[in-house]
């Protein structure tokens, strides 16, 4: 694991990014949560990952920090987390999730990819992505009137 360098706020396409902690802060308001220290060592130890991650990956980092945060507070942040669209989650192997910090580092649905996932009828899974489908995705959503939280596409190829 790499250490990740905070991303400070910063102009994108003409947008003001405002900083996880703010955009976390913000989406807790709105469903009457309080930004706590436990999560907000959450975001932190969240934030030193380059590459995805799952929870325990996440404890263990807790831990090393002498964090006391029980698996419990840290799944529910990390639903918190992808919800306020700072983390995305991705399916990993067997159905498992790991998380990853969003691209674009905003709300902005538009910056995040749908995930599309191909099981082979020999079991293998090949995972990618296409703008194609995230522009469908999109229009789909403004069509509906809504904004997609979480964009996997699951495709079970047969023999």
């Amino acid at each position: 694991m790499t250490a990740r360098k905070p991303t400070p706020a910063t102009p994108s396409a003409g947008r003001i990014v405002a900083p996880p902690c703010a955009q976390f802060r913000r989406h807790l308001r709105g469903v009457g949560l309080k930004y706590t220290t436990e999560r907000a060592d959450i975001l932190d130890a969240a934030s030193g990952f380059e590459h995805p991650f799952d929870a325990e990956a996440l404890m263990a980092v807790l831990d090393r920090r002498a964090r006391t945060v029980s698996k419990a507070t840290a799944y529910r942040t990390l639903k918190l987390l992808v919800d306020a669209g700072i983390l995305v989650e991705r399916l990993h192997a067997r159905d498992s999730v790991r998380y990853e910090f969003a691209p674009g580092g905003h709300n902005g649905q538009s910056a995040l990819a749908t995930q599309i996932e191909i099981r082979h009828p020999d079991g293998t899974r090949t995972v990618t992505s296409d703008p194609r489908i995230d522009a469908l995705v999109l229009e789909l959503c403004q069509t509906a009137g809504v904004q997609a939280r979480k964009r996997t596409l699951l495709i079970d190829c047969a023999p």
